[in-house]
């Protein structure tokens, strides 16, 4: 039956990402990231996989991470991003500031063996490396500005910040404000980078066309581009500077992807207002001044790019499309039903129903395809299986073929739930899928306590992904559920739409209504029930403990209490009003505090543990220190939890030690009151 999984067990978890197959389509390159038991760090390293042999090797040495990899379209070169120490910097400290010493650069390393050679030296380091189609030249992004200023002996001045705009932080980057991104061109051997692009805007996401002689990327160069972001798509001539906005600002675009024959883009994109995350695929003639896109998806329900949750990777990655040989189809992931898989679609603009290439109960987060268009490389994952690398021919009816088994060892010790699918009636009758884990030696005559998990966004979902820390829940003894209310991604715009304006409303009926639907099968003592969420999950736990007291515990995470003060204080806080609420707080403070949790803070009488990251810039940490300060004030019982240096993201990519010690917290909240 395999042993229960615990805490511990994360750090002998592997977490694989960015699949690259290479242009012959023989082999995978990808990066295989570990926790140092030691250090407590993450170390990645780029490794291949032969679709020859089936065997493994690691490709990139050394201590130091090395990410981001990307075939010579000759087959000759692998591009990567790694902060290890070149030659070339001298002795002088000034001069290897200025040339990016330790900080992230561009290196080449021949594909048949060699050393590898670096070709960037940035001051404030490199990215995202982009070959021409003649292997000759990498396009980068980098970024540009003023270098942080030192004494004589190199000690960090304190900063004095100066803000002009709205946007002027990110959560898990933090100032935004003080550098641009801007694009790079470089020779392949080294030497000095031409700098393609210029302004108070940042570029990426650069793509050669087929012919080598434009560069397609996405920027932003509107006037209220810091109060509504979403990029426009470019393209650069290389030979005569000339450069084109294809899009009329109307939409945010991304995922660039030109057709063979170069006459056309793909891209991801929506409305850069009421939106609900809704992705769809979009084509547009490359030669146009400025041209309507043509969506591509309109009646699909899917959501494109991957918005299934899962802990052991900390973001919703949004792979661009990819061209068939013909030109005809496009292949591109969306989240459907509680899956993100991957879809063929038509490039012509006939809306057909999307055909889907991937088995229904599996996570796909990033996808690749060799130069001929015949096989993909997928990173694919599942409730009891870890990310791993998986190849599929084109061909039709090919299935799936596994590549990389770097979780094997650990989970053939395991024993992981399996989650069992449900659906029922939400409010108004709307259909909800939930999937349920229960504990080992389960046994439906046996009472056991239920834990509730609810996602953030609310424009995200549940489903597929692999969950370390349900799955040590369930192991705990505890059954767990989790659903897809209204204002998740994957059942169309209407069903992701519905929480605009109304938080907390219906949505919490649909999340009790699936409590209840487990109750209703017996096995569940409803004096044991638990719940817990991050984020969005944490604003809709808060929500429920002060509008019901069915609760024996809770453990609100990174949670949102006030909208009123979330407005000023999240990295993106305005949306709230462009997207969430339609007015903003000195408008309407009594719509902002009727759908704010702290408004029934009185009514709050379950056990709370609240836990939260002091650097969290999206939901800001005076969001938990107002809740913690009203219970204790009132005298009921709460505990805070503070993370040092940590942001938003530090359940799925924080420190590793305190992704530990944040489980641990978990457990022992939910033995004192369920056990």
């Amino acid at each position: 039956m395999g042993r229960a999984i615990t805490i511990d067990d994360l750090y002998q978890l592997k977490f694989l990402s960015r699949p690259r197959i290479s242009p012959d389509g023989q082999r995978v390159a990808y990066v295989e990231t570990t926790i140092d038991e030691q250090k407590h760090e993450y170390h990645s390293a780029i490794w291949i996989a032969s679709l020859q042999d089936g065997q493994t090797r690691r490709f990139t040495s050394g201590p130091a991470n090395a990410h981001s990899p990307n075939w010579s379209p000759d087959g000759r070169w692998l591009a990567f991003v790694s902060e290890r120490v070149g030659e070339g910097y001298g002795k002088d400290p000034a001069a290897q500031k200025k040339q990016g010493k330790d900080k992230p650069q561009i290196w080449v390393l021949p594909t048949d063996g060699g050393e590898a050679q670096q070709v960037t030296f940035m001051q404030h380091g490199a990215a995202a490396p982009v070959w021409s189609p003649d292997s000759q030249r990498l396009a980068f992004n980098a970024p540009v500005g003023p270098a942080d200023e030192e004494t004589a002996e190199g000690k960090a001045l304190p900063k004095v910040r100066v803000i002009d705009r709205l946007w002027y932080r990110l959560d898990g980057v933090g100032f935004i404000n003080e550098r641009r991104s801007h694009l790079f061109l470089v020779d392949r051997t080294g030497g000095e980078p031409q700098q393609l692009t210029d302004g108070d805007w940042d570029d990426g996401e650069a793509v050669w066309s087929p012919d080598g002689t434009q560069i397609a990327f996405t920027s932003n160069h509107s006037e209220d581009r810091w109060q509504f972001p979403g990029d426009d798509v470019y393209v650069l001539g290389l030979q005569n500077s000339e450069l084109r906005c294809l899009t009329n600002s109307k939409l945010g675009c991304a995922s660039l992807s030109w057709s063979p024959d170069g006459k056309a883009l793909a891209f991801l994109g929506a409305p850069k207002v009421h939106a609900a995350g809704q992705l769809r695929l979009y084509r547009i003639a490359s030669d146009a001044q400025t041209s309507t896109p043509t969506c591509l998806s309109t009646d699909f329900i899917g959501a494109f790019a991957d918005w299934t949750n899962s802990d052991v990777g900390d973001e919703h990655l949004a792979p661009a499309p990819l061209w068939s040989a013909d030109g005809q189809i496009l292949y591109a992931i969306a989240t459907y039903h509680g899956a993100s898989q991957v879809f063929a679609l038509s490039s012509q603009g006939e809306n057909a129903e999307p055909q889907v290439l991937t088995p229904g109960e599996v996570h796909v987060r990033d996808i690749s395809i060799d130069h001929a268009a015949q096989k993909l490389a997928l990173l694919v994952g599942g409730t009891t299986q870890p990310q791993e690398i998986f190849v599929r021919s084109l061909a039709p009816q090919a299935e799936l073929q596994r590549v990389s088994h770097a979780n094997d060892a650990l989970l053939d010790e395991l024993y992981l739930s399996q989650a069992e699918r449900i659906t029922y009636a939400g409010a108004d009758d709307w259909e909800i899928e939930g999937w349920i884990l229960k504990p080992q030696n389960f046994d439906p005559a046996n009472k056991y306590p239920l834990v509730i998990e609810i996602h953030g966004g609310p424009n995200t979902g549940y489903g597929y992904g692999f969950f370390h820390e349900m799955q040590l829940l369930a192991a705990q003894g505890y059954v767990v559920f989790y659903c897809n209310p209204r204002g998740s991604l994957g059942y169309g715009y209407e069903f992701s739409d519905a929480v605009r304006n109304a938080w907390g409303e219906k949505d919490s009926i649909d999340i009790m209504l699936g409590m209840d639907e487990v109750i209703k099968r017996g096995y569940i003592d409803e004096q044991r029930l638990a719940v817990t969420g991050g984020s969005y999950g944490g604003f809709m736990t808060n929500w429920l403990v002060g509008h019901y007291d069915r609760f024996k515990v809770a453990i609100t995470d990174r949670c949102v209490s006030n909208m009123a003060t979330m407005f000023g204080t999240s990295d993106i806080g305005w949306d709230l009003a462009s997207d969430v609420l339609d007015t903003t707080p000195w408008e309407s403070l009594d719509r902002y505090m009727h759908m704010s949790p702290i408004s029934y803070v009185q009514h709050i009488h379950t056990p709370l543990l609240i836990i939260h990251s002091e650097q969290d810039l999206r939901c800001n940490i005076e969001q938990a220190e107002q809740l913690f300060a009203a219970l204790k004030w009132m005298g009921r019982e709460v505990k805070f939890v503070r993370f040092e240096g940590q942001s938003h993201g530090l359940s799925r990519g924080g420190h590793p030690k305190l992704r530990q010690i944040r489980l641990q917290h978990i457990l022992d909240w939910f033995a004192t009151y369920l056990k």
